[in-house]
């Protein structure tokens, strides 16, 4: 079985690892821009939206909070004993 080489020059190496490092920053450049809107807060479109949303968040950090306080009573009724 014969293999045949082929010669590759060094400017040849050289332009094709520049266009892969243009392809990898534009697919990197892609991904970026996809996460950073799957994972952007939906913003609400009209005035009873944002009521509601910042109820909702004054309901998350009550809640939060609350567990929070919970937690410490239980941690320091476990230690005390």
């Amino acid at each position: 079985m014969e293999t045949t080489r082929q010669e590759v020059s060094l400017e040849e190496v050289t332009q094709r690892k520049e266009e892969l490092l243009n392809e990898i920053r534009t697919q990197k450049e892609v991904i970026r821009t996809r996460t950073s809107d799957l994972f952007a807060p939906v913003r609400p479109a009209s005035r009873a939206g944002n009521i509601m949303h910042s109820i909702n968040s004054s309901i998350a950090v009550i809640d939060g909070i609350i567990i929070g306080m919970k937690v410490i009573k239980r941690i320091r009724r476990t230690f005390h004993k």
